[in-house]
């Protein structure tokens, strides 16, 4: 919450970003409304007007390239209440913008700061203007549903159960570690935890004896447990180049994000799985 002084301690106005997030498409730039909740207190007087304007900036992010656009109310002016208002906010983003955006918050939450300016439109007394800053966090999944509305992407969820059996739950972990590791940009890091996270449903699923007894029949002939150990082992042998350094093969190996996230999700996804199999 932000606080906005005006003159000595009469009255105050409070502004709290909300998390709820709304896109409207557009050609290649599209439209980003942000809600606050806007509380005054003090000696003011109910009804007064005013205008919230300002600019949306990234927040907290290794990236020089942080500003996004100028904020204004397309409703105008907002009047002071007894109770909570809310306001919406606007600016435009583009699909570059966007991309941007996705690439550097790298699957954790966002946060976007608002340098907001309070301008009081029927103010005589003091000075009519407060400037101050809110930090806006919206979740990942919030954000990442927003990004649906616009077909600008996809976004999957995978939830691992809580299990009492320890190799799956140091899976799990290791899951959460990668996940940790490809926000830090340690993208082998990320797919050599990956692989790892695959020891729990190689051992259940007896997927190298599948993977074997599948690579004598062809493809069309392999039933369904045979495919998915086909998947299974070469996923793991396809990860097993990030924590290797082979003379000739994997010593040549690089990972980008993009590598890392497949990894990442392959490995989760299949780890997912093991809750329908017996423990």
């Amino acid at each position: 919450m932000t606080d906005f002084p005006f003159g000595m301690n009469d009255y105050s106005v409070d502004v709290q970003a909300q998390h709820n997030v709304t896109f409207t498409p557009g050609w290649d730039v599209h439209r980003l409304a942000l809600t606050f909740e806007v509380t005054a207190r003090g000696n003011y007087t109910v009804d007064a007007p005013f205008l919230v304007s300002g600019s949306l900036w990234v927040h907290d992010m290794p990236n020089p390239a942080s500003y996004i656009g100028p904020l204004h109310a397309p409703t105008g002016p907002v009047a002071l209440k007894p109770y909570k208002n809310q306001i919406t906010l606007e600016t435009t983003v583009t699909d570059r913008q966007l991309r941007g955006l996705e690439k550097t918050r790298a699957g954790a939450d966002l946060s976007l700061r608002a340098a907001l300016t309070l301008t009081a439109l029927a103010e005589a007394k003091h000075w009519p203007v407060a400037r101050s800053d809110e930090i806006i966090r919206i979740p990942h999944a919030t954000w990442s549903n927003a990004l649906i509305q616009l077909d600008a992407g996809a976004f999957v969820d995978v939830l691992i159960p809580l299990t009492t059996v320890e190799t799956r739950a140091t899976a799990a972990r290791r899951i959460r570690e990668a996940k940790a590791a490809i926000r830090d940009q340690r993208y082998e890091h990320a797919v050599a935890l990956a692989r790892a996270a695959l020891d729990p449903v190689r051992e259940t699923c007896n997927s190298r004896k599948l993977h074997d007894q599948a690579m004598k029949k062809r493809a069309g002939d392999r039933d369904q447990d045979e495919r998915w150990a086909v998947l299974t082992q070469s996923a793991y042998a396809l990860f097993s180049g990030a924590p290797h350094d082979d003379t000739g093969t994997t010593e040549h190996f690089t990972w980008t994000r993009a590598d890392a996230i497949a990894a990442v999700a392959t490995a989760a996804g299949l780890l997912a799985r093991l809750e329908d199999l017996p423990q």
